[in-house]
């Protein structure tokens, strides 16, 4: 999925994804296309970075702007992104105070916010629930992409801290190093001997308090 010219086609997949936005305003959706979705959802806000979608989206409340430059601050974020920037995205929103987002991410992607420790995982895990949904396969959209997709569903546990952070984005450079020599590299101090890569990404409240 590299571009926004890249559609979710399947309506049996259309409805599972819409079936999980709650009555949180406001509604932002991001990345917003042709409008498919957003005719199912009437979003508050349509985030668009394509200017050939304007006609399209006109009765949208459209905002043509990039999806890492969130324009609002609050509410619930509902988001089908090229690819490339799920990272970059999930950043902006972590600090924010939206309290809850449905994605449709790469399934790999997905997958190592859960399991594989690294910055994005570590932030992502401690301002979020993570809940990984209905699989979907290349040929639910349209032209198929390469890789397979699933809805993930982000519930914020915690307020944005901005020296917390600058800690996990920090420690999570160093996976293959102990957290003691991970902390010092981030001027901070630990005594742990473990190696970063050794706490999940769920565990990242127990490698913070490690650190001083």
């Amino acid at each position: 999925m590299k571009d926004s010219q890249v559609f979710l086609s399947s309506e049996y997949f259309m409805r599972k994804f819409t079936s999980y936005i709650s009555n949180a305003r406001p509604l932002l959706e991001v990345g917003c296309g042709d409008g498919r979705i957003s005719r199912l959802i009437n979003p508050d806000i349509c985030l668009e970075i394509d200017e050939r979608f304007i006609q399209d989206l006109k009765n949208n409340n459209l905002v043509i702007a990039d999806a890492r430059d969130v324009p609002v601050r609050r509410g619930e974020i509902v988001a089908s992104l090229p690819y490339y920037i799920s990272r970059d995205f999930l950043l902006e929103i972590s600090s924010l105070e939206f309290q809850r987002a449905v994605m449709i991410l790469q399934k790999d992607f997905a997958d190592k916010l859960i399991n594989y420790t690294n910055s994005i995982s570590l932030i992502s895990n401690y301002y979020f629930v993570i809940e990984e949904k209905e699989v979907i396969p290349p040929n639910a959209f349209t032209p198929a992409p390469r890789v397979y997709s699933v809805i993930t569903v982000f519930t914020r546990v915690r307020k944005n801290d901005d020296e917390v952070t600058r800690i996990l984005n920090c420690v999570g450079r160093f996976r293959n190093k102990t957290l003691r020599k991970a902390s010092s590299l981030c001027n901070k101090t630990s005594t742990s001997e473990l190696h970063v890569r050794e706490f999940k990404p769920w565990q990242v409240e127990e490698l913070l308090n490690l650190i001083r």
